[in-house]
């Protein structure tokens, strides 16, 4: 019992991947606005924050960008958005934690997709 206990414990750490790692890997989902830096991360993250996922709202924050721009993280680095300058426009990128549920991964999409 210990040993399948200790195999489902790293098999759920496997799926733990550091935002760098995400990152490295690419985007699930990328966009562009012709929106500001400030105003399109500060409209995900309200919208993160009053969305409801299964009855429950769950926290997010935001967060400078190392190199300049803004990141949006939820609660427990489920997804996370970054956001930077790009020639006068500000690119969008959205990385998710292996194994979530596609309900979930599509309604953080559409809710970035809204402050575009």
């Amino acid at each position: 019992m210990r040993f399948k206990l200790a195999m489902l414990g790293l098999a759920l750490l496997a799926g733990c991947a550091s935002m760098n790692e995400k990152r490295a890997n690419g985007p699930a989902f990328s966009a562009s606005t012709p929106k500001s830096v400030e105003q399109v991360s500060e409209c995900v993250l309200f919208a993160w924050q009053n969305q409801s996922l299964a009855g429950a709202h769950y926290g997010a924050a935001i967060q400078p960008l190392a190199g300049g721009g803004r990141t949006v993280i939820s609660a427990g680095e489920i997804e996370f958005a970054d956001f930077n300058a790009a020639a006068g426009a500000t690119k969008v990128s959205l990385y998710f934690q292996s194994g979530l549920m596609e309900w979930r991964k599509n309604r953080r999409i559409e809710a970035v997709k809204g402050c575009l």
